[in-house]
């Protein structure tokens, strides 16, 4: 059964779906203090972030905005403290909270047929 990922450009559904991989991607950076391998830890966290940048996608471009606000999901920037999990997993604080400008985004934004347009008269 292929999974439908444009189902969630709707903002109900998305914003259920988002909430859920973002406490997957959590709880999994926070399981390495309890042992769990490390190679196992990045699997989980990489198929999480991958699904979550697709729902994005799809909720961007059913809010007509640009799909280059999910650069900032895809690039990682070295910005403020530094969480070092285990020798191999370490948690970039500050450019976590730059890669969820997109899913914050996905979560205000209504969709194009749902934003009223205002002329101005002149």
């Amino acid at each position: 059964m292929p999974m439908n990922m444009r189902r969630y450009g709707e903002r109900s559904r998305y914003r259920i779906g988002s909430a859920a991989l973002v406490a997957i991607i959590c709880v999994a950076l926070a399981s390495v203090n309890i042992g769990i391998p490390a190679w196992f830890i990045f699997l989980v966290a990489f198929v999480a972030s991958i699904a979550l940048t697709i729902m994005t996608y799809h909720r961007l471009r059913d809010a007509k905005l640009s799909t280059a606000w999910l650069l900032l999901m895809i690039l990682q920037f070295g910005i403020g403290p530094t969480w070092h999990l285990s020798d191999h997993v370490t948690f970039n604080i500050g450019g976590s909270i730059i890669s969820l400008v997109p899913v914050i985004f996905g979560w205000i934004v209504p969709r194009k047929a749902d934003q009223k347009i205002e002329l101005e008269s002149a």
